[in-house]
């Protein structure tokens, strides 16, 4: 049964619709004011809420509208209560959000049918919400697992036959038939299998350096007053040395120098970008970056581009979508970086982002505002 929240400045309305709605078993909290409905909403979310659309001072459409524009209650169903003849007004209501109306006098076979059409609805949302968050989890969950288990299992391999090398040299060796050549070439054998391993348990580590940095960027904010210009050249310089060929052109049409900025998730954003252009370089030597930063009195926009060959073929949607890349393997990249930095832009950095593609290379136009701490 539902949580219902009905709010009407008329006690007998209120009486009634308590009624009608207790005889289903619903739980119902009732407001006589828009002003004590928000408070009530602020206490405990309802699933549904069930509105008179004239009250004073603020209306039934005036409450929408608030609980509209605010995240944590823009998803609660809204029922309008009007008279029938009160065309206009009902209109006006739908149009603010409302999902359903109920005209006066109150019909309570009515009122019960559309408060169950309406929970019908919230069970479908819930139901496809987790077989949604159900199957990223298990794309999650096998992505994370190729990930770790390639290279683990390729470190296993190797310790083994480096074993098998150590106990071949001992048997040699207490045997009296090890010669020296013999000795030269099972140490380069045993030096390649330490070698192959140190390499793929770096991979794991670094992959989870990785998971450790998305967690970082579904965090809060932590604002600090830095120099952008400083800021950005410093990133540039440290990818110059990760990265031998790479070469940026930078512009700044900035007015002041310092900003209120979260250098850490704005460092994840630009690091992964700059790795994301140079992996898929076609001669990574010769990878050019541009980044063209624009002030505007509410933030400032980022162009940044490279002269890579684009998408080439794959779509926006592939891009963005976790572990989908055309890179698996020895270069390491496990595609999270174009994913990590649309979720940092479009959530704790509150921006936009658009992103377009040809073959002199991809290019992602981002907005971001000015953030107060």
């Amino acid at each position: 049964m539902a949580n219902i929240l009905i709010v009407d400045d008329i006690v007998e309305n209120l009486h009634v619709l308590q009624l009608i709605l207790k005889s289903e078993n619903h739980t119902v909290r009732a407001a006589t004011n828009a002003a004590l409905a928000l408070q009530l909403v602020e206490k405990k979310r309802p699933d549904i809420i069930i509105t008179d659309i004239k009250m004073p001072v603020m209306s039934g459409i005036e409450l929408c509208q608030t609980l509209k524009s605010k995240d944590e209650s823009k998803h609660i169903p809204i029922i309008f209560v009007s008279a029938q003849t009160d065309t206009d007004n009902i209109v006006q209501a739908l149009e603010a959000g409302g999902v359903d109306y109920l005209t006066k006098p109150f019909r309570p076979a009515e009122i019960v049918a559309r408060v169950s059409t309406q929970i019908k609805l919230i069970e479908a949302h819930n139901l496809r919400v987790g077989q949604e968050l159900s199957h990223a989890i298990n794309q999650m969950v096998v992505g994370v697992a190729h990930e770790i288990n390639t290279p683990l299992g390729t470190s296993i391999t190797a310790v083994t036959h480096l074993k098998s090398i150590i106990e071949s040299l001992m048997s040699s060796y207490m045997h009296k038939t090890l010669s020296a050549t013999q000795l030269e070439a099972k140490l380069k054998d045993a030096s390649e299998s330490i070698t192959l391993s140190e390499n793929n348990l770096m991979r794991v580590a670094e992959f989870v350096n990785l998971l450790k940095m998305i967690s970082r960027a579904k965090g809060p904010r932590k604002l600090k007053n830095t120099n952008l210009e400083s800021f950005i050249k410093n990133i540039l310089t440290l990818s110059q040395e990760l990265y031998h060929g790479l070469t940026f052109n930078l512009q700044l049409n900035i007015h002041q120098s310092d900003f209120n900025l979260d250098t850490e998730l704005l460092a994840l954003v630009f690091n992964n970008l700059i790795q994301d252009s140079f992996t898929h370089a076609p001669q990574a030597d010769k990878t050019q970056i541009n980044i063209i930063i624009t002030e505007k009195n509410d933030g400032f926009d980022i162009l940044y581009s490279d002269n890579g060959n684009g998408l080439q073929g794959l779509s926006i949607e592939q891009l963005l979508k976790p572990f989908y890349t055309s890179k698996r393997g020895n270069s390491g990249h496990v595609g999270l970086s174009a994913p990590m930095v649309a979720s940092i832009i479009s959530g704790p950095l509150n921006g936009k982002y658009q992103i377009t593609s040809s073959k002199n290379g991809i290019e992602w136009v981002i907005e971001l505002p000015h953030l107060n701490a």
